[in-house]
Parts: structure tokens; C-alpha cells; sequence
């Protein structure tokens, strides 16, 4: 992977970045972080920032694509064919099908847990892979209780909803009852 040159690094590119593009608040806070270094001229530090990518978009894309994996205790730096970190894979990945939605759960290699929801309401809804942007949970069970109630509150939200095309409500009412039906059992479970 090409990365940036250390003279590329430099505090005029920085900001002439920040100011050509409107950066959410991770990308100033690891510009700002990018810069102070450029200031104390930590070479070491630098070289380290420039060994994330091409350019500054792929530096603070991938640094924070790392940092996030660190809180799920993925450490390993590699890049695919395009410059990007690689997507970290999550451990004892499940997949639990409740009507027309999915719960999607993944631990970490520190043992944190996170949730993705699919869901469908008819013909429209929503999905998402596991990722280190995710929330972390302590444990398999907080993850899928909190996974559960969110899946119930979204799908009770469009409940009477009029637009029937795309809120489907018998596909709505499968889900809640597809989600308390499994609630029930799974509390069962742990009763024995």
C-alpha cells in the first residue's frame, strides 16, 4: 500500500484541508491531533500517521477505523487492495431470524459483544453489518436483550401507520410477536 510522504505532512496541508472539506467531529479532533504532531516535529509519531494511507482522507479514516477496533481488541494494521484498513471480523458471529428481521450479534477478541438489526417492515427498513462503530456490550445477553427491545420499539413505532405499502402490518405484528415469543423463551431457558 502507498503510503503519505513524511513532507507531505505538513501544517499547510493540513488545514487547507480542513478548510476545503466540512468534517465531522472525529476527522477535526485527529486533524487537530495530525497537526499538533506537525508542530512538536515528532518524526516518529509522523511516520506513524503517514503509514495509514495515500492521503489525509485515508490517514484519519483508517486511524479511526483502528482506534474503534481497539475497544474490541482487534490490533492487527493491514490494508486492502484500495488503501482501506481491513474490516475486522468479529468472533461467535449468530444470526437470529424473527419474522421478516435479523438480529446480527459478534463478539470481539476481548470478549465485548455488539448488535446489527435488519429489519423489514414490508418494503422498506433498514440493515447493516457488524463493525467496530457499533456500540459494545459487556456480554452476549445485553446485546441481544437491547437488540431485542429496539427491534420491538421500532417495529411498535410504525404500528397503525397508514402508508400500508411500505408498513406492512402483518409483517409488523409477525415481528413483535416473532420478537416476544423469542424474549419468553430465551427467559425460559434461563430459568433452567
Amino acid at each position: 500500500m502507498e503510503t503519505m510522504k513524511l513532507d507531505q505532512l505538513t501544517e499547510t496541508a493540513i488545514k487547507d484541508y480542513i478548510e476545503k472539506y466540512n468534517l465531522v467531529k472525529f476527522e477535526r479532533e485527529l486533524l487537530d491531533e495530525v497537526l499538533e504532531t506537525v508542530r512538536e516535529k515528532d518524526i516518529d509519531r509522523l511516520a506513524w500517521y503517514a503509514s495509514f494511507g495515500k492521503d489525509l482522507r485515508h490517514i484519519i479514516n483508517n486511524i479511526y477505523a483502528y482506534r474503534r477496533g481497539l475497544n474490541f481488541g482487534f490490533t492487527e494494521i493491514s490494508f486492502d487492495q484500495n488503501g482501506w484498513i481491513n474490516r475486522a471480523e468479529f468472533l461467535d458471529r449468530e444470526n437470529i431470524v424473527l419474522a421478516n428481521s435479523e438480529i446480527r450479534l459478534g463478539r470481539g477478541k476481548n470478549n465485548l459483544w455488539i448488535y446489527t438489526l435488519d429489519y423489514s417492515f414490508g418494503t422498506c427498513g433498514s440493515a447493516s453489518p457488524l463493525t467496530v462503530y457499533d456500540k459494545p456490550y459487556p456480554n452476549r445477553e445485553t446485546a441481544l436483550n437491547t437488540a431485542l427491545n429496539e427491534l420491538k420499539e421500532i417495529m411498535q413505532v410504525k404500528v397503525g401507520n397508514t402508508d400500508r405499502g411500505n408498513y406492512n402490518p402483518s409483517i409488523i405484528a409477525a415481528t413483535i410477536t416473532a420478537v416476544t415469543t423469542y424474549k419468553y423463551k430465551d427467559l425460559q431457558m434461563a430459568l433452567f
